[in-house]
C-alpha cells in the first residue's frame, strides 16, 4: 500500500483519538474513541476502527478492515484487505517473551490474509500466515499457518471445515474432492485433496475498488 503519510481529509478521527505525525490513515475510514495510530503505521482506506484500538509502528491494516473494540495491531503485523478483527482478539509478536530481555530487533512477521475473521477473545501467535478468508472461532488459539477458507476452533487451533467468503460453513470434507456453490454470490469452492480453491461468482465480494466508499453488503 503506497500511501503517503497522512491522514486523508476524508477519513474520520474521534476527537478522544490520536494519530501521530507519521502515521497513514486512508479515505473513508473511521477512527473511533480513544484509538492510537503510531508513527509509521498505516491503515487503508475505508477502514472502521472501534474505541481503544492501538496500531503500532511497523503495521499495517488493509483496506476495508473492520477492528473490533480493544485490538492492538502490533508491529510486523499486516492484515490484507477485508479482514475483520473481533473485539478483544490479541495478536503476540514475540514468541518467548521476558521481562528482562528487549526483543524488539528480531520481532516475527505474522500476515493476515484477504477475507480473513478472527473471532472475540481469540489469540494469534507471531511468525505465521492466517490463509484467506480463514475463520479462527471465538476464544480459539491460533499456533501455526491456515488453508485458505479453513475453520479453526479450539485451543491450539484446528481445522474442522472450510467457510465461505460471505460467512456460511462450506458443505464439504475436510479433505477430498468436490465443489459447493454460494447461493448468495455464486462463489464456487473445489476441493481436491486438503486444499479448497474460490473461484470468485460474476461480483467478487472480496474484489477492493480503491478510492471509492465502500457499501458493504447487507443481510437482511
Amino acid at each position: 500500500m503506497n500511501q503517503p503519510f497522512q491522514v486523508d481529509s476524508e477519513a474520520f478521527v474521534h476527537p478522544t483519538s490520536v494519530v501521530d505525525n507519521g502515521a497513514a490513515v486512508g479515505k473513508f475510514t473511521k477512527i473511533w474513541h480513544f484509538s492510537h495510530i503510531a508513527t509509521g503505521a498505516v491503515v487503508g482506506e475505508n477502514c472502521s476502527l472501534g474505541k481503544w484500538n492501538y496500531v503500532e509502528r511497523n503495521a499495517i491494516v488493509g483496506n476495508a478492515c473492520r477492528i473490533g473494540n480493544s485490538v492492538s495491531i502490533f508491529s510486523h503485523v499486516e492484515l490484507q484487505d477485508f479482514v475483520f478483527c473481533a473485539p478483544y482478539m490479541v495478536f503476540t509478536h514475540i514468541s518467548f517473551p521476558r521481562a528482562a530481555v528487549n526483543r524488539h530487533a528480531v520481532f516475527r512477521k505474522t500476515l493476515v490474509k484477504t477475507g480473513t475473521t478472527l473471532g472475540a477473545n481469540s489469540t494469534v501467535v507471531p511468525d505465521i500466515t492466517v490463509g484467506m478468508g480463514t475463520f479462527l472461532a471465538a476464544g480459539s488459539t491460533l499456533t501455526k499457518s491456515t488453508k485458505d477458507w479453513a475453520m479453526m476452533v479450539g485451543t491450539p487451533a484446528r481445522h474442522v471445515g472450510w467457510v465461505s467468503a460471505f460467512g456460511e460453513k462450506i458443505d464439504l470434507p475436510t479433505s477430498g474432492s468436490g465443489e459447493w456453490k454460494c447461493g448468495h454470490t455464486g462463489d464456487l469452492y473445489v476441493l481436491t485433496g486438503e486444499e479448497v480453491v474460490r473461484h470468485p461468482g460474476p461480483k467478487d465480494l472480496l474484489k477492493y475498488r480503491p478510492g471509492a466508499r465502500l457499501n458493504r453488503v447487507r443481510v437482511t
